[in-house]
This record gives structure tokens, C-alpha cells and sequence, in this order.
């Protein structure tokens, strides 16, 4: 077996390994609110409906993103039925694929140990772990992009033929056909690449036809779902979809994410410290090195500087900010990243990129402390049982890994420092899966209100909420839910005929019937826990309506 094929099979059991770990923990939560159910909710009335066309949640049009990765998500909840794997399914496949064109584009620009590091760095980060395990588009149109750039890399000596053109083309169609123009986030990075390489000898403005070309056939393979369905919708889809979740985020904050320019600038500073942990630990010596030229070359440098930096500035004029948005620069920072630490480990840095490698604990050390700090003592104020050992545990893994790590990179061995963090890291994982993830279960509402209702109900029993209207329970219900508008719609509501449930806050329901009298209800369940998207703790219960035969 030649060295080529060992790395590449080396590389094939890293990814397929990273995408067991990632179904593995896909299991061991039941789905956040709000994003994660509103994908699988509406998923699963496209199945139920039929209409693979336009997607639609508690049944009325879904304009918030287009049709693929309802499609993708549909194939494992119709094998699987509607369960966290299932809607979770191609996160971890999607994540895989990216740490696989990570080493594809990191082997080409900086060699196969800094491609190899780069795509266990990637795969490490908390944001891609958070994103990876997520029932969301983003992490199935990260593999999309990141294959744009690929084929750039790819054909940046070659010159862009016509197959070239066709992937481009097509991995562009598909990730605008997942999440819409973000799928589009190459292209400044394309261009400014191409700009800064405009005066070499390679060639470089043979791209912009081609690119162009590419851009074309995207938007082709999107128009060819994007016009049945704006015309199925009598041209409401795109214009709610293209006025609001495009125009209006990006002029606006919406959803509280966001604000003045000038005040929001550095949001995705601290995005980058924390999202990127714990290889912030390595990320200031990476930014020197790359600048200086030591970790790639010139053109290296170009290619990934011209990356990062205009999908970092493009982000931060939108008006509506969110840490996932920039998610599309972490493989260029994990490969700088991962060929510093090969650059280091072959003796090429300068004292001025091992100064700033010393200076990543600035960065690494306070926020490792505080994630475990708050992992050991913050338990001990919430009554949740088996959350105390569990968060005693991760946070002495944490804080461990931290200190030796500390130690080795101010001794100037960053290499073992990496070392010590991925294992670390690897190590810090099986208390939260094991431990923190299931006790934190224990606090959500909605999973245990969704099986008593279901346990004790028929199928077809209407459901009703009020002042509950988290997405987390038409997911787990199964059912169409009516949100009622007013206290007066409840007391109607309770007094009509036939069966049906209502699931309202306790404190809520009892404010009505002092005002209303005594409604004829009777309770299937109550659970008080955390609810996290408003960020406090509630009781609600779940109540059928007396018919007359009670």
C-alpha cells in the first residue's frame, strides 16, 4: 500500500468514525426547541400530506427555508419513523463529508498530517458539535460550500473544466436549495481569492467564466423547484421567504439577534473564542504563521485568508446575527490550525508565531475555566437529580485537560498540547452523553406532556394550547395543534362538545378559572421543568374537556 492510499485510508475510518460518534450522540437528547422540531414537524407533514412540493408546520405554509433538506430528512423518518436519530440522521453525515473535503482541500494546501489534523480539529469544535447533532439545515449545506471550495482548489492549476463547472455548479444549486442564498457564502470568498492571485502566472481570471457558468446551473437546479412551488403558492412562498428571511434579516434584527452595526461588529469575536473551542488554544499562533507565510506558503495564505475574511465582514453588516452564520469559515480555521501544529512540530515557526501560540491561553484558559466551573458548581443549584455528579465529573475532565494543555503549550510543545486536547476532549464527551445530557432531560416540558397526551387520548383528539406554543410539542404530539388567541377563546373552548386536550401553563389556567369559574377539564398530566427558549421554569399541564358522557 503506497503512503497516498495509507492516508486516505486513515482518512476514510476518521470520518466514518466521527460520523458514528455523531449519530451516536444525536440519541441522547430529545429535540431543542425551537429550530430542531419546527425541520422535523414539518418534515414529517410532508410525508403525512404528500406534498413534497412546498413545506408547510401545524399546517400552514413554512417559507423559512427551502425544500432539500426536508427531502433528505424524510428518507430516514420514513425508514425509522420520527425519532431524534432519524431527524438528526444527516447532521452526522453531513458532518462527516465536511471533515472529509476538510483533509481533501487541507492535503492540497498544506499537506496530509496538517489535512488529518484539520479534520479531527473540525470535528472537535463546540459549535460544529452542537451543529452536527442538530435536526437543522445548517450542518448539510456546510458539506455544499465546502465543496465549492474544493473544486477551486482542485482546479486552481489545472484551470476549471467542464466537469468542474458541473460540480460547482451543482453543489452551489444544492446548498441554495438548502438554506437559500447563504448557500451563495463561496462566491465573496471565491472572488476575493481570485483578485488577490489576479497578477501570478497562474492563470487565475480563467476562473470567472467558469464560476460564472457555475453560478448559472446553481440557480438553475433551484429554479427548477423554486418556480412550481412560488407558483403552487400564487407567488406567496418566495415573496414571504425572499422578504423576511432574506431581505428583512439582513437589513433588521429579527428574533432579538442582532442590533446596531456599530455596536455588533465584534459579535463573531467572541463567537470564534468560544464556538471554536478549545483549539482558541492554538488559533492566535495559526493567525500569525498563515499572515507570515509559514503555514502554506503565498498561496496558502491567499486562499485561506481570502476565505475567512470576507465571510467574516459579509456577516457582520447583516443586521440579524446568529453564531451558526459563520460556520463556514471553521474548516479554514481548523486547517490553519492543523498546519501550525505540523509547522511547529517541523521546527518552520518564527519566535513571533510561538510567542502568539503562548498568548492562545489568554483565550483557551479563562473560558475553560468558566465552562467548568460552571459545570461543577451550577448544578449544585438546581435540584435535578444526577446532574451533580455528572456536571462534578466533566468539569474535572475539563479543567485536567486544560491545565496539562496550558502547561505544554507555554513550554512551547504544541504539538502535545493538540494532543492533549483532542484526547481531552474525546475524555469530557462520555460524562455529558452519559451523565449531563440525560439528566438535563428531566427538566423539558413538552416530550413528557406529549406521551401522557398521547397515552391517554386517541389519535384524532384535537389538541389546543395557550401561552405554550413551543414547537418541541406538535413535534412530540403528532398532531395539528389550534393555538387559542384570548382567555375568552380558552373558556369557549372548554365548553364546547366532544373530545379534545388543552396544554396551558398552570399559573395561567388557574388566573382563568378565578376569573371565569371552575372550567369542565380534567387533568391527564402536569410537569414543571425549564422552559429554555423563554428562559424560565414553568408547570403545564395537559387537560381533556368533560363530554357528556363523564
Amino acid at each position: 500500500m503506497t503512503g497516498n492510499s495509507r492516508y486516505w485510508v486513515a482518512v476514510t475510518l476518521i470520518a466514518l468514525a466521527i460520523m458514528g460518534k455523531y449519530l451516536f450522540m444525536s440519541t441522547r437528547s430529545t429535540l431543542w426547541d425551537r429550530d430542531e422540531p419546527r425541520f422535523a414537524r414539518a418534515t414529517v407533514e410532508m410525508i403525512e400530506s404528500g406534498n413534497y412540493l412546498v413545506p408547510s408546520f401545524n399546517g400552514k405554509m413554512w417559507p423559512d427555508k427551502p425544500i432539500f433538506f426536508y427531502w433528505l430528512m424524510s428518507l430516514p423518518v420514513r425508514l425509522l419513523g420520527p425519532t431524534e436519530l432519524a431527524c438528526r440522521f444527516f447532521g452526522a453525515v453531513g458532518t462527516a463529508l465536511t471533515c472529509l473535503l476538510t483533509f481533501f482541500i487541507g492535503r492540497r494546501l498544506l499537506g496530509a498530517k496538517a489535512g488529518l489534523w484539520a479534520m479531527v480539529i473540525l470535528a472537535s469544535t463546540l459549535l460544529v458539535l452542537g451543529i452536527g447533532t442538530a435536526a437543522t439545515s445548517d450542518a448539510v449545506l456546510l458539506p455544499f460550500i465546502v465543496a465549492v471550495m474544493a473544486i477551486l482548489v482542485r482546479s486552481l492549476n489545472s484551470g476549471m473544466r467542464i466537469y468542474h463547472i458541473v460540480l460547482m455548479g451543482t453543489a452551489l444549486g444544492l446548498a441554495m436549495l438548502t438554506k437559500g442564498p447563504i448557500g451563495l457564502m463561496p462566491i465573496p470568498a471565491i472572488a476575493t481569492i481570485l483578485w488577490l492571485n489576479r497578477k501570478t502566472e497562474t492563470g487565475f481570471w480563467r476562473h470567472v467564466w467558469p464560476v460564472g457558468a457555475s453560478l448559472a446551473i446553481g440557480f438553475l437546479i433551484v429554479s427548477a423547484w423554486a418556480i412550481p412551488a412560488n407558483n403552487a403558492t400564487n407567488g406567496e412562498f418566495l415573496r414571504v421567504f425572499i422578504g423576511r428571511h432574506v431581505i428583512a434579516r439582513a437589513l433588521k434584527p429579527m428574533e432579538h439577534h442582532g442590533g446596531n452595526f456599530l455596536l455588533y461588529l465584534p459579535y463573531y469575536l467572541p463567537v470564534i473564542i468560544v464556538g471554536f473551542f478549545p483549539w482558541m488554544l492554538h488559533l492566535p499562533g495559526a493567525f500569525s504563521a498563515v499572515a507570515g507565510g509559514r503555514v502554506g506558503g503565498k498561496y496558502g495564505r491567499i486562499f485561506l485568508i481570502g476565505w475567512v475574511v470576507p465571510t467574516f465582514i459579509i456577516m457582520s453588516l447583516a443586521a440579524t446575527k446568529l453564531p451558526h452564520y459563520i460556520l463556514f469559515i471553521w474548516p479554514a480555521l481548523a486547517m490553519a490550525v492543523g498546519g501550525t501544529i505540523v509547522a511547529a512540530q517541523q521546527d518552520r515557526l518564527t519566535e513571533r508565531d510561538k510567542i502568539w501560540l503562548r498568548r492562545g491561553v489568554w483565550f483557551f484558559g479563562p473560558l475553560a475555566i468558566i465552562i467548568a466551573l460552571g459545570l461543577m458548581v451550577g448544578p449544585w443549584f438546581l435540584q435535578i437529580p444526577g446532574l451533580r455528579w455528572s456536571g462534578l465529573v466533566s468539569g474535572i475532565v475539563l479543567s485536567t485537560m486544560a491545565v496539562i494543555a496550558i502547561h505544554q503549550q507555554r513550554a512551547n510543545r504544541p504539538q502535545l498540547s493538540a494532543e492533549v486536547v483532542l484526547v481531552g476532549m474525546l475524555i469530557f464527551e462520555i460524562p455529558v452523553l452519559f451523565g449531563v445530557l440525560p439528566a438535563v432531560e428531566q427538566v423539558k416540558i413538552s416530550p413528557p406532556i406529549a406521551r401522557a397526551v398521547n397515552a391517554g387520548t386517541a389519535k384524532d383528539t384535537p389538541v389546543a394550547t395557550y401561552k405554550y406554543g413551543e414547537p418541541s410539542l406538535n413535534f412530540y404530539v403528532g398532531r395539528q395543534i389550534k393555538p387559542l388567541r384570548s382567555e375568552e377563546d380558552v373558556v369557549a373552548w372548554a365548553r364546547e362538545p366532544g373530545p379534545g386536550v388543552l396544554v396551558i401553563p398552570n399559573n395561567i389556567l388557574s388566573k382563568i378559572q378565578k376569573r371565569y369559574g371552575t372550567l369542565p377539564l380534567d387533568k391527564i398530566v402536569s410537569k414543571e421543568g425549564f422552559n429554555y427558549s423563554k428562559g424560565k421554569v414553568l408547570e403545564v399541564v395537559a387537560l381533556t374537556r368533560k363530554t357528556e358522557k363523564q
